[in-house]
C-alpha cells in the first residue's frame, strides 16, 4: 500500500483553543512499530479536561489529540508479526492499543502495574511530527505498544468504546474482587463509563441496577444495557432527594456498591454518603483536578472501603472484545456511538460532548 509523506490532524495549539487542521509528517516506520490508517476516533469525557488543561496530566502544546482509536494497518515494522493474543499480523486487519509501557521499570515488573509506569508514552498528547493521536489521517503507534485484532464480527460502533471506557471499566472490577449476588449497585454517571459499568455490574450478578445520570437518552440507553431503574438528574436535581429514593429501593441501608463514572467531583460526597455501612466506593471517572471538602472520618464510621482505578492493559481490550462478542446479540452496544463527524469538524464534536446531549460522539475516516 502507497504510504503518503504527510496526512492530515487536528492540532490542539494551546490550552482552550480550537483545534487546527495541520498537515503533519508520517514517520519513518521503526522495526517495532506499526502505521494505521484511522476508521474512527471516539471523543472521550477526559479529552474535554485534556483540551481545557484540567486534566491531571498536562503535556507541552501543540500536540494532536485522541487517544481512543480504531485503525487499520497499513505498514508493519519487521519484528511485528503477532498482536498481543499470539494472532498473526498483517495488513489490513483492525486493530486498537493501549499506551505504551517500558515494561522495565519498578511498577512494571515488581508491582506488576504497566498503569502506574515512569516511562509510560500516551497517545493523545504528542508533538505533530510524532503522529500519536487518533484526530488525523493516520496514527503511529510506537515500538512497545501492545496491539490487539479486532473480531471481524464486530463493527465500529460496537468496539469504539473499548478503546477507552469499557476497558477501564473492566480494570476497575477487576479490582473489586468480585460482586456478590443480589448486591444492589448505584452508577453515578450515564455516560459510556457509567453505561459499560451499569452491563458488566447487571452480568456479573448484581441484584439491582441503579443509574443516576442526564439526559434521558443516555438513561434511555442504560435500561437497555441492563439498568433496573434510573434517576434523572434533570428531574430529581436535590441529592437529599436522591439519597431519599436509593434508600427506599434498598431496604433503608444503601447500595452494597456505589460507582463513580460521572466525572463530576461533588458526586464523591454524594456516594459516600449513600453507600451502605461496610459497602464499597469505585472511582473510575474524576479525571479532573477539581477539589471538594470531604471528612476522612466518614470512611471511618462507616467502615468503608474506597477504590480508585485509572487506566488499563492490553489484556482488558482483549477481554472487554470477548464480552461484547459474547453479548451483541442481548445488548444494543453500537447504539453508544451517538453522532459522526468528519475530521473537518472535530470541534464541533468536541463541543458536542461537552453539551452532554451526546453519549459518544466519534470522528469517522472511513469515507477518507
Amino acid at each position: 500500500m502507497s504510504i503518503p509523506k504527510t496526512c492530515k490532524a487536528a492540532v490542539l495549539p494551546d490550552y482552550g483553543a480550537p483545534l487546527e487542521l495541520r498537515e503533519v509528517p508520517i514517520p519513518t516506520l521503526e522495526d517495532d512499530a506499526i502505521l494505521v490508517k484511522v476508521e474512527m476516533a471516539g471523543i472521550c469525557g477526559s479529552d474535554l479536561h485534556i483540551w481545557h488543561g484540567t486534566m491531571g496530566i498536562k503535556a507541552p502544546t501543540p500536540y494532536v489529540m485522541g487517544h481512543e482509536t480504531i485503525g487499520r494497518v497499513v505498514a508493519l515494522g519487521s519484528n511485528r508479526k503477532v498482536d498481543a493474543a499470539g494472532e498473526p499480523l498483517s495488513e489490513g486487519d483492525l486493530i486498537m492499543w493501549a499506551h505504551a509501557y517500558c515494561h522495565d521499570c519498578y511498577y512494571c515488573n515488581i508491582m506488576n502495574n504497566p498503569m502506574l509506569c515512569e516511562n509510560r508514552r500516551g497517545y493523545g498528547m504528542a508533538p505533530p511530527e510524532k503522529l500519536m493521536g487518533g484526530f488525523a489521517e493516520y496514527e503511529y503507534v510506537v515500538p512497545g505498544t501492545r496491539v490487539i485484532k479486532i473480531p471481524k464480527s464486530l463493527t465500529a460502533e460496537e468496539t469504539i468504546g473499548v478503546a477507552c471506557a469499557f476497558r477501564s471499566v473492566l480494570s476497575g472490577f477487576e479490582k473489586l474482587e468480585g460482586i456478590d449476588p443480589g448486591d444492589t449497585v448505584v452508577i453515578q454517571g450515564a455516560g459510556p463509563v457509567g453505561l459499560y459499568a451499569c452491563v458488566l455490574a447487571k452480568e456479573s450478578g448484581a441484584g439491582q441496577v441503579i443509574v443516576i445520570g442526564a439526559p434521558e437518552s443516555r438513561l434511555e440507553l442504560a435500561k437497555r444495557w441492563g439498568a433496573d431503574h434510573v434517576v434523572n438528574l434533570d428531574k430529581m436535581p436535590d441529592a437529599k432527594a436522591r439519597k431519599e429514593h436509593i434508600l427506599g429501593l434498598t431496604n433503608n441501608r444503601g447500595p452494597e456498591l456505589v460507582i463513580e463514572c460521572s466525572g463530576f467531583s461533588p458526586a464523591f460526597n454524594e456516594g459516600v454518603d449513600m453507600v451502605k455501612k461496610g459497602g464499597r466506593y469505585l472511582i473510575l471517572g474524576l479525571t479532573s483536578l477539581s477539589e471538594i471538602t470531604f471528612s476522612p472520618a466518614i470512611i471511618l464510621h462507616k467502615n468503608i472501603r474506597i477504590i480508585g482505578s485509572g487506566g488499563a492493559t492490553i489484556s482488558h481490550f482483549y477481554k472487554a472484545l470477548k464480552f461484547i462478542e459474547s453479548r451483541k446479540d442481548k445488548y444494543p452496544f453500537g447504539e453508544l456511538v451517538s453522532c459522526k463527524y468528519t475530521l473537518e469538524d472535530v470541534n464541533s464534536a468536541l463541543k458536542g460532548m461537552q453539551s452532554g446531549q451526546e453519549i459518544k460522539p466519534v470522528i469517522d475516516n472511513t469515507n477518507r
